[in-house]
């Protein structure tokens, strides 16, 4: 079984079912299924930490076909509270990949969780709007200002919490927000 430049074997990578369409500045790699559900599960739950680069290779790849331009890569911020008990958080590994591979600056703590939200996986669409709404803060808006970000989330399911971050980016400054996930669902 050969693993491929992004880890999976090439039974499993022939599975994924990538997304060429972007939509409105909203880019999503693959459908959230099969063998790619599978590896973002393990990576966030089992701490699988070095999927983090092949996950980034796929951002990366196709950030480079679309010739997308951005001044700054800001993951989505977990709550202090999660990221303790989870160990990490998944968007800044991989964003952290990213800032090495394309040589852009990454910045944390600006964009922080300061709510302590319940986990949006079992809610509606209405109730991930209301759950996440006014949970995200600006700690330092002088770094985004007049900035392109490229904000990276793991999945999209109702988009209520990238729109979210979304929203407090463009409300403290930035230029223009593009939206980048791994999967949609």
């Amino acid at each position: 079984m050969k693993i491929s430049a992004y880890g999976f074997c090439k039974d499993c990578f022939s599975k994924i079912i990538f997304i060429n369409e972007p939509f409105k500045d909203r880019y999503h790699i693959a459908r959230y299924e099969g063998p790619l559900k599978d590896a973002i599960l393990r990576y966030k739950y089992s701490g699988k930490k070095s999927y983090a680069r092949y996950f980034a290779l796929l951002i990366e790849e196709k950030i480079k076909r679309e010739n997308i331009e951005f001044d700054l890569i800001i993951p989505v911020p977990l709550h202090w509270k999660k990221e303790f008990l989870r160990g990490f958080n998944q968007c800044a590994l991989i964003g952290n990949y990213l800032s090495k591979n394309l040589k852009k600056e990454m910045v944390q703590n600006v964009l922080i969780k300061s709510k302590n939200t319940v986990s949006q996986t079992e809610l509606s669409e209405k109730e991930r709007k209301e759950n996440i709404k006014g949970s995200f803060k600006l700690k330092n808006s002088k770094i985004i200002k007049n900035k392109v970000i490229l904000l990276i989330d793991d999945v999209y399911t109702t988009g209520a919490t990238v729109e979210e971050c979304k929203k407090v980016l463009l409300k403290g400054g930035a230029k223009k927000v593009i939206i980048f996930t791994l999967a949609i669902s």
